[in-house]
C-alpha cells in the first residue's frame, strides 16, 4: 500500500481526542452509511479547525476528483486540530479506505500517538443490523477497546454491542488503538433515517461532547443540509 501523509502545520495540541469521522466509498451504500462523512462535515463548518495534515493513499477508490474550477486531484483525507473545551484532532474526507485498512489504520495511529492521543472515538452506521424505520429516533450502539471503556458507554446509555463482527476501517482503527496506548469507541447508530441523517448525526454529535469533554455547537445540527461543496472535503465522488 501507498501512503503520503503531508503535513502543512505544525500540531499545537495538548493532550488532544481524536474523532474519526469518514464513510465507505461503496456506491451502493453511500445513501445508508454517510452519517461519519456528513458528521465530519459539520464539524468542519461549526469549529474552530486548522488542517495539519493531508493523506493521499492507494488504499482510497481509483478515482479522480474534479474540484471546483475544473481541477483535478485524488481522494484525500486530512487531520485538522482545533479547540473547543479540549484539543481535538478530527479525521475526515473524501472517503475510507478500501484496500491495505489495516496498514492505513496503523498509519494514522502511529501518527496520532505521537501527537500525544489517549482517546479515540470514530463514529459511523451499524452494518449488521436490519434497518431502522425512517421515522424512528436513532439510538447509539458501540463497543470499546477495554472493560473500562464498555462501563463508560453504559453510562451514558449507549447499547453496548456484541456476538457480531465489526468490519472495515471504521471500526478496525478502534480494534488497535489500544496497541498504541489509545483507548478507544466506536459510535453508531442503526442504518435507516433518510439522507442527510440530521438526528443521526445530532446524537452522535451529543454523545461525542458529553464523553470527550468537547463543545461542539449543536443547535443547527438538525437544521442545516450538507452542502454540495465545502472546501475540499465535500466535493462530489461516484463512490460516495
Amino acid at each position: 500500500m501507498w501512503l503520503e501523509l503531508e503535513r502543512t502545520k505544525k500540531p499545537s495540541v495538548k493532550d488532544p481526542v481524536l474523532v474519526v469521522a469518514v464513510s465507505t466509498s461503496m456506491a451502493q451504500y453511500k445513501a445508508m452509511y454517510s452519517q461519519g462523512r456528513e458528521l465530519g462535515s459539520y464539524m468542519l463548518r461549526r469549529m474552530k479547525l486548522e488542517r495539519i495534515a493531508v493523506v493521499h493513499s492507494s488504499a482510497f477508490p481509483p478515482e479522480v476528483i474534479i474540484r471546483e474550477g475544473g481541477v483535478a486531484s485524488l481522494p484525500e483525507c486530512c487531520l485538522y486540530e482545533g479547540r473547543g473545551g479540549r484539543d481535538v484532532l478530527l479525521f475526515t474526507g473524501d472517503a475510507s479506505p478500501m484496500d491495505g485498512q489495516y496498514e492505513f489504520a496503523e498509519s494514522l495511529l502511529d501518527y496520532a500517538e505521537g501527537l500525544g492521543v489517549r482517546e479515540l472515538y470514530s463514529v459511523g452506521a451499524r452494518w449488521t443490523e436490519n434497518p431502522l424505520p425512517p421515522e424512528a429516533d436513532p439510538e447509539p450502539n458501540g463497543f470499546a477497546t477495554d472493560g473500562t471503556g464498555v462501563a463508560r458507554l453504559k453510562q451514558h446509555k449507549v447499547k453496548v454491542l456484541g456476538e457480531e463482527p465489526a468490519p472495515f476501517f471504521a471500526s478496525m482503527v478502534v480494534g488497535m488503538a489500544s496497541a498504541h496506548g489509545m483507548r478507544g469507541y466506536k459510535l453508531s447508530v442503526d442504518h435507516g433515517e433518510p439522507v442527510p441523517h440530521s438526528r443521526s448525526v445530532a446524537r452522535l454529535l451529543q454523545l461525542i461532547s458529553a464523553m470527550a469533554g468537547l463543545r461542539i455547537p449543536l443547535e443547527a445540527v438538525r437544521q442545516e443540509r450538507p452542502r454540495a461543496k465545502e472546501g475540499r472535503e465535500g466535493d462530489p465522488s461516484i463512490y460516495r
